[in-house]
């Protein structure tokens, strides 16, 4: 008889890097197209992070990955258990910083769109990076 595992759920970690790093060129290709180019990139960068976490489909980077890269066996499947909960809350918080930062652009402030686009850059790198989410560890320090 088998024991179900304790703890959180697994959860693809393949896919969340891929649409993590993936959110990171767009706002790099942003920074190095300025003006509405770079709107139009921090928009769609925002949008994928919102859109997709409350509609599968419109998160193209992890539909690339289940629906290609993972079956050709370009990339393999990771699993494991973690609370996605407050990765959620910070996909949503991002993708709407981003489309703050795309709107701030388009309205004649660009370092404070910047300003908030980079800082969202960092902590999506982070968690692509090292598995540190910013977030998840700002609501522990709270909860203590």
């Amino acid at each position: 008889m088998r024991v179900p595992a304790v703890g959180p759920p697994l959860h693809d970690v393949t896919a969340r890097k891929v649409h993590q790093w993936a959110m990171v060129v767009l706002v790099a290709m942003a920074f190095l197209a300025q003006g509405v180019a770079a709107a139009a990139l921090l928009a769609l960068a925002g949008a994928v992070m919102m859109v997709g976490r409350f509609w599968w489909p419109a998160d193209v980077f992890r539909q690339l990955t289940w629906r290609l890269l993972e079956p050709a066996g370009l990339l393999p499947r990771k699993e494991v258990h973690e609370d996605h909960a407050t990765r959620r809350v910070a996909r949503v918080l991002g993708g709407g910083a981003w489309l703050a930062s795309a709107a701030l652009i388009l309205l004649g402030a660009p370092v404070a769109a910047w300003v908030i686009a980079f800082a969202i850059g960092v902590m999506v790198v982070l968690d692509a990076a090292a598995d540190f989410c910013v977030l998840c560890f700002v609501l522990a320090l709270v909860r203590r």
